[in-house]
Protein backbone atom coordinates (compact mmCIF):
# COMPACT_ATOMS: atom_id res chain seq x y z
CA UNK A 1 0.00 0.00 0.00
CA UNK A 2 1.26 3.22 -1.21
CA UNK A 3 0.21 7.10 -0.08
CA UNK A 4 -0.78 10.32 -2.78
CA UNK A 5 -1.41 13.89 -2.64
CA UNK A 6 -3.61 15.28 -5.00
CA UNK A 7 -3.78 18.79 -5.62
CA UNK A 8 -7.54 19.27 -7.34
CA UNK A 9 -7.91 23.08 -6.90
CA UNK A 10 -10.07 23.88 -9.60
CA UNK A 11 -11.77 19.94 -10.01
CA UNK A 12 -12.24 18.88 -6.58
CA UNK A 13 -15.88 19.19 -6.31
CA UNK A 14 -16.30 17.86 -10.04
CA UNK A 15 -13.93 14.69 -8.83
CA UNK A 16 -15.58 14.11 -5.91
CA UNK A 17 -19.03 14.43 -6.68
CA UNK A 18 -17.71 11.60 -9.17
CA UNK A 19 -16.31 9.26 -7.45
CA UNK A 20 -13.05 9.64 -8.77
CA UNK A 21 -9.25 11.48 -9.51
CA UNK A 22 -8.49 12.15 -13.42
CA UNK A 23 -5.66 13.62 -15.06
CA UNK A 24 -4.44 14.12 -18.68
CA UNK A 25 -1.94 11.78 -19.67
CA UNK A 26 0.15 14.81 -21.47
CA UNK A 27 0.27 18.46 -20.79
CA UNK A 28 -1.00 21.57 -23.51
CA UNK A 29 2.68 21.27 -24.98
CA UNK A 30 2.11 17.25 -25.87
CA UNK A 31 4.74 16.73 -22.98
CA UNK A 32 4.73 13.75 -20.74
CA UNK A 33 3.92 15.89 -16.82
CA UNK A 34 5.33 14.24 -13.71
CA UNK A 35 2.11 15.10 -11.60
CA UNK A 36 0.21 13.09 -14.37
CA UNK A 37 2.58 10.25 -14.66
CA UNK A 38 2.40 9.66 -10.65
CA UNK A 39 -1.39 8.75 -11.48
CA UNK A 40 -0.02 5.53 -13.16
CA UNK A 41 1.51 4.42 -10.09
CA UNK A 42 -1.92 4.21 -7.87
CA UNK A 43 -3.31 0.66 -7.13
CA UNK A 44 -6.61 -0.38 -5.85
CA UNK A 45 -6.02 -0.14 -1.84
CA UNK A 46 -3.82 3.00 -1.96
CA UNK A 47 -4.76 6.13 -0.02
CA UNK A 48 -5.02 9.84 -1.47
CA UNK A 49 -5.13 12.99 0.35
CA UNK A 50 -6.74 15.91 -1.27
CA UNK A 51 -5.98 19.10 -1.40
CA UNK A 52 -8.31 21.60 -2.27
CA UNK A 53 -6.63 25.44 -2.61
CA UNK A 54 -4.68 24.93 0.12
CA UNK A 55 -6.83 22.94 2.51
CA UNK A 56 -6.69 18.78 3.17
CA UNK A 57 -10.11 18.48 3.34
CA UNK A 58 -10.74 14.95 2.36
CA UNK A 59 -8.82 11.11 2.47
CA UNK A 60 -9.88 8.37 -0.19
CA UNK A 61 -9.47 4.84 -0.97
CA UNK A 62 -8.51 3.92 -4.92
CA UNK A 63 -10.98 1.02 -5.63
CA UNK A 64 -9.04 0.50 -8.88
CA UNK A 65 -5.64 0.49 -10.36
CA UNK A 66 -5.48 3.18 -12.55
CA UNK A 67 -6.57 3.03 -16.44
CA UNK A 68 -6.95 5.25 -18.96
CA UNK A 69 -9.97 7.34 -19.90
CA UNK A 70 -11.37 9.92 -21.79
CA UNK A 71 -11.75 13.19 -19.70
CA UNK A 72 -15.08 12.99 -18.20
CA UNK A 73 -17.88 15.25 -19.32
CA UNK A 74 -18.49 17.56 -16.36
CA UNK A 75 -14.72 18.29 -16.05
CA UNK A 76 -14.47 18.93 -19.92
CA UNK A 77 -17.80 21.58 -18.91
CA UNK A 78 -16.63 23.10 -15.64
CA UNK A 79 -15.13 26.71 -15.60
CA UNK A 80 -11.72 25.80 -14.73
CA UNK A 81 -8.43 28.38 -16.03
CA UNK A 82 -7.06 25.27 -18.14
CA UNK A 83 -8.27 22.97 -20.89
CA UNK A 84 -6.74 19.43 -20.57
CA UNK A 85 -6.27 16.93 -23.68
CA UNK A 86 -9.30 14.44 -23.44
CA UNK A 87 -7.02 11.35 -23.60
CA UNK A 88 -6.09 10.75 -19.67
CA UNK A 89 -5.58 8.95 -16.58
CA UNK A 90 -8.10 7.68 -13.92
CA UNK A 91 -8.71 6.01 -10.75
CA UNK A 92 -12.13 5.02 -9.11
CA UNK A 93 -12.38 6.05 -5.26
CA UNK A 94 -14.16 6.30 -2.42
CA UNK A 95 -13.65 9.95 -0.80
CA UNK A 96 -14.35 10.24 3.39
CA UNK A 97 -14.36 14.30 3.51
CA UNK A 98 -12.92 15.66 6.67
CA UNK A 99 -15.56 17.77 8.69
CA UNK A 100 -12.81 20.15 9.78
CA UNK A 101 -9.87 20.98 6.88
CA UNK A 102 -6.14 20.77 7.29
CA UNK A 103 -4.65 23.56 6.29
CA UNK A 104 -1.20 22.53 5.21
CA UNK A 105 0.35 25.93 5.32
CA UNK A 106 0.06 25.98 9.37
CA UNK A 107 2.87 22.57 8.83
CA UNK A 108 5.45 24.31 6.82
CA UNK A 109 7.98 24.48 9.46
CA UNK A 110 7.57 20.87 10.17
CA UNK A 111 7.43 20.12 6.80
CA UNK A 112 10.49 22.02 6.01
CA UNK A 113 12.53 20.40 8.71
CA UNK A 114 11.51 16.93 8.23
CA UNK A 115 12.02 17.14 4.41
CA UNK A 116 11.80 13.99 2.48
CA UNK A 117 13.00 13.52 -1.38
CA UNK A 118 10.30 12.15 -3.82
CA UNK A 119 7.22 13.17 -1.12
CA UNK A 120 4.38 15.97 -1.82
CA UNK A 121 6.65 18.86 -0.48
CA UNK A 122 9.14 20.82 -0.81
CA UNK A 123 12.39 22.15 0.52
CA UNK A 124 11.05 25.10 2.27
CA UNK A 125 7.88 22.90 3.31
CA UNK A 126 5.42 24.06 0.59
CA UNK A 127 3.36 21.58 -1.72
CA UNK A 128 4.66 20.84 -5.48
CA UNK A 129 3.25 22.12 -8.48
CA UNK A 130 2.19 19.39 -9.60
CA UNK A 131 -1.67 17.50 -9.24
CA UNK A 132 -0.38 13.82 -7.99
CA UNK A 133 2.24 13.21 -5.79
CA UNK A 134 3.87 10.29 -4.04
CA UNK A 135 3.63 11.46 0.00
CA UNK A 136 6.18 9.59 1.57
CA UNK A 137 4.72 7.36 4.82
CA UNK A 138 6.13 9.55 7.59
CA UNK A 139 4.61 12.74 6.58
CA UNK A 140 0.99 11.16 5.69
CA UNK A 141 1.37 9.68 9.12
CA UNK A 142 1.88 13.34 10.64
CA UNK A 143 -1.17 14.91 8.42
CA UNK A 144 -3.18 12.52 9.50
CA UNK A 145 -2.63 12.77 13.38
CA UNK A 146 -2.94 16.39 13.02
CA UNK A 147 -6.04 16.03 10.76
CA UNK A 148 -7.64 13.53 13.79
CA UNK A 149 -6.92 16.46 16.36
CA UNK A 150 -9.24 18.86 14.52
CA UNK A 151 -12.29 16.43 13.90
CA UNK A 152 -15.62 16.40 15.15
CA UNK A 153 -17.54 14.12 13.65
CA UNK A 154 -17.51 10.44 15.30
CA UNK A 155 -17.77 8.95 11.89
CA UNK A 156 -14.95 10.98 10.11
CA UNK A 157 -12.87 10.54 13.42
CA UNK A 158 -13.14 6.76 13.53
CA UNK A 159 -11.83 6.35 9.64
CA UNK A 160 -9.08 8.72 10.22
CA UNK A 161 -7.59 6.27 13.16
CA UNK A 162 -8.15 3.28 11.07
CA UNK A 163 -6.67 4.72 8.00
CA UNK A 164 -3.60 5.82 10.18
CA UNK A 165 -3.32 2.31 11.97
CA UNK A 166 -3.34 0.40 8.66
CA UNK A 167 -0.55 3.03 7.48
CA UNK A 168 1.23 2.31 10.58
CA UNK A 169 0.87 -1.22 10.31
CA UNK A 170 1.66 -1.49 6.99
CA UNK A 171 4.90 0.85 7.32
CA UNK A 172 6.35 -1.65 10.35
CA UNK A 173 4.91 -4.59 8.44
CA UNK A 174 5.07 -6.10 11.59
CA UNK A 175 2.79 -9.77 12.45
CA UNK A 176 0.24 -8.72 14.81
CA UNK A 177 -0.46 -9.81 18.58
CA UNK A 178 -2.83 -12.37 17.22
CA UNK A 179 -0.35 -13.22 14.61
CA UNK A 180 2.31 -13.41 17.07
CA UNK A 181 0.31 -15.68 19.36
CA UNK A 182 -0.15 -17.91 17.25
CA UNK A 183 3.07 -17.80 16.28
CA UNK A 184 4.44 -19.27 19.61
CA UNK A 185 1.33 -21.53 20.50
CA UNK A 186 2.88 -23.27 16.69
CA UNK A 187 5.97 -23.18 18.28
CA UNK A 188 5.33 -24.74 21.31
CA UNK A 189 3.44 -27.47 19.46
CA UNK A 190 6.73 -28.18 17.07
CA UNK A 191 8.31 -30.66 19.40
CA UNK A 192 8.78 -34.06 17.44
CA UNK A 193 7.90 -32.35 14.40
CA UNK A 194 9.88 -33.46 10.60
CA UNK A 195 12.07 -30.20 10.27
CA UNK A 196 10.26 -27.97 7.48
CA UNK A 197 12.03 -27.29 4.61
CA UNK A 198 12.06 -24.79 1.77
CA UNK A 199 9.39 -25.48 -0.98
CA UNK A 200 10.39 -24.25 -3.59
CA UNK A 201 7.06 -23.19 -4.80
CA UNK A 202 5.79 -19.93 -6.74
CA UNK A 203 2.59 -18.71 -5.31
CA UNK A 204 -0.24 -16.13 -5.57
CA UNK A 205 0.12 -13.64 -2.81
CA UNK A 206 -2.60 -14.66 -0.95
CA UNK A 207 -4.79 -11.51 0.36
CA UNK A 208 -7.44 -10.66 2.93
CA UNK A 209 -9.50 -7.68 4.06
CA UNK A 210 -8.64 -5.05 6.47
CA UNK A 211 -10.67 -4.93 9.40
CA UNK A 212 -10.45 -1.28 9.86
CA UNK A 213 -10.67 0.01 6.39
CA UNK A 214 -11.87 -3.05 4.78
CA UNK A 215 -8.99 -2.27 2.23
CA UNK A 216 -7.02 -5.83 0.45
CA UNK A 217 -4.51 -6.33 2.31
CA UNK A 218 -1.39 -9.38 2.11
CA UNK A 219 -2.18 -12.11 3.90
CA UNK A 220 0.55 -13.88 6.32
CA UNK A 221 0.52 -17.49 7.61
CA UNK A 222 1.83 -17.63 10.89
CA UNK A 223 2.65 -21.35 10.42
CA UNK A 224 4.93 -20.69 7.88
CA UNK A 225 6.88 -18.00 10.12
CA UNK A 226 7.10 -20.52 12.71
CA UNK A 227 8.37 -23.34 10.60
CA UNK A 228 10.83 -20.69 9.21
CA UNK A 229 12.24 -20.38 12.99
CA UNK A 230 12.52 -24.47 13.41
CA UNK A 231 13.93 -24.06 9.77
CA UNK A 232 16.64 -21.99 11.37
CA UNK A 233 17.30 -23.99 14.50
CA UNK A 234 15.81 -21.07 16.76
CA UNK A 235 19.17 -18.94 16.05
CA UNK A 236 19.86 -15.54 14.44
CA UNK A 237 20.75 -16.03 10.91
CA UNK A 238 22.75 -12.88 11.37
CA UNK A 239 24.81 -14.59 14.10
CA UNK A 240 24.06 -17.57 15.37
CA UNK A 241 25.88 -16.96 18.28
CA UNK A 242 23.81 -13.83 19.21
CA UNK A 243 22.44 -13.65 22.59
CA UNK A 244 18.78 -15.21 22.84
CA UNK A 245 16.98 -16.90 25.75
CA UNK A 246 15.41 -20.51 26.30
CA UNK A 247 11.44 -20.57 25.53
CA UNK A 248 9.57 -22.61 28.45
CA UNK A 249 9.39 -25.64 25.72
CA UNK A 250 13.51 -25.49 25.62
CA UNK A 251 13.63 -23.87 22.39
CA UNK A 252 15.63 -20.54 22.09
CA UNK A 253 13.84 -17.56 21.10
CA UNK A 254 13.94 -15.67 18.00
CA UNK A 255 11.53 -13.96 15.98
CA UNK A 256 10.00 -13.91 12.76
CA UNK A 257 11.08 -11.11 10.33
CA UNK A 258 9.89 -10.67 6.24
CA UNK A 259 13.43 -10.37 4.30
CA UNK A 260 11.33 -8.28 1.44
CA UNK A 261 8.92 -6.51 3.56
CA UNK A 262 5.20 -8.09 2.99
CA UNK A 263 4.25 -4.38 2.15
CA UNK A 264 6.34 -4.82 -0.88
CA UNK A 265 4.42 -7.66 -2.35
CA UNK A 266 3.61 -5.61 -5.50
CA UNK A 267 6.97 -5.25 -6.81
CA UNK A 268 6.57 -9.13 -7.52
CA UNK A 269 4.94 -11.28 -9.30
CA UNK A 270 4.66 -14.21 -6.64
CA UNK A 271 3.93 -14.19 -3.07
CA UNK A 272 6.70 -12.92 -0.48
CA UNK A 273 4.85 -14.56 2.13
CA UNK A 274 7.25 -18.10 1.84
CA UNK A 275 9.27 -19.43 4.42
CA UNK A 276 12.52 -18.49 1.83
CA UNK A 277 11.59 -14.76 2.99
CA UNK A 278 11.26 -15.16 6.25
CA UNK A 279 14.35 -15.28 8.62
CA UNK A 280 14.91 -15.64 12.35
CA UNK A 281 16.21 -12.96 13.83
CA UNK A 282 17.42 -12.23 17.57
CA UNK A 283 15.93 -9.38 19.24
CA UNK A 284 18.09 -6.93 18.93
CA UNK A 285 18.88 -7.69 15.43
CA UNK A 286 15.19 -7.75 14.58
CA UNK A 287 15.09 -4.42 16.29
CA UNK A 288 17.97 -3.07 14.17
CA UNK A 289 16.19 -3.54 10.88
CA UNK A 290 13.13 -1.85 11.62
CA UNK A 291 14.87 1.05 13.74
CA UNK A 292 18.27 1.05 13.22
CA UNK A 293 20.18 3.97 11.16
CA UNK A 294 20.50 2.76 7.90
CA UNK A 295 24.11 2.46 7.88
CA UNK A 296 24.08 -0.25 10.81
CA UNK A 297 21.63 -2.18 8.54
CA UNK A 298 23.17 -2.52 5.57
CA UNK A 299 26.20 -5.54 6.81
CA UNK A 300 22.99 -7.92 8.30
CA UNK A 301 21.01 -6.62 5.09
CA UNK A 302 23.88 -8.27 2.86
CA UNK A 303 24.64 -11.14 4.86
CA UNK A 304 20.57 -12.31 4.35
CA UNK A 305 20.59 -11.30 0.74
CA UNK A 306 23.51 -13.40 0.08
CA UNK A 307 22.19 -16.19 2.02
CA UNK A 308 18.83 -16.25 0.48
CA UNK A 309 19.10 -14.69 -2.87
CA UNK A 310 19.16 -18.34 -4.84
CA UNK A 311 16.30 -19.83 -2.57
CA UNK A 312 14.05 -16.45 -3.38
CA UNK A 313 14.49 -17.24 -7.48
CA UNK A 314 13.41 -20.58 -7.26
CA UNK A 315 10.15 -19.42 -5.49
CA UNK A 316 9.61 -16.25 -8.01
CA UNK A 317 11.49 -13.39 -6.52
CA UNK A 318 14.07 -12.30 -8.19
CA UNK A 319 15.98 -8.94 -7.07
CA UNK A 320 18.66 -7.01 -6.32
CA UNK A 321 20.85 -6.32 -2.84
CA UNK A 322 20.58 -2.59 -3.66
CA UNK A 323 16.54 -3.16 -4.30
CA UNK A 324 16.64 -4.62 -1.14
CA UNK A 325 18.78 -2.02 0.95
CA UNK A 326 16.07 0.17 -0.45
CA UNK A 327 13.33 -1.33 1.35
CA UNK A 328 14.93 -0.25 4.45
CA UNK A 329 16.01 3.20 4.32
Amino acid sequence: MSVFYVFQGETYKEEHAGGYVWSPQLDKAGHRNAGYTMMTNIKEGDFILHNENGKVVAISVAQTDCYEASQPKELSEADTTVKWDNKGYRIDTKYFEFDVPLIATNYKDWLEKHYIDGSAFTRVGRGKQQYMCSLADEHAIFLIEKAISLQKDKDVLSYLKDALADIVDDKESEYDQVEMEAINEAVEESAGHTKPEWSGKREKQAMTTSSKTGRAVPKRDPQRAADALEHADYLCEYDRSDRTFTRKNGKQYTEPHHLIPISKYRDFEYSVDVMENIVSLCSHCHNLLHYGQFEEKVPLLTKLYNDRKDALKKCGIDLTLEQLKSYYR
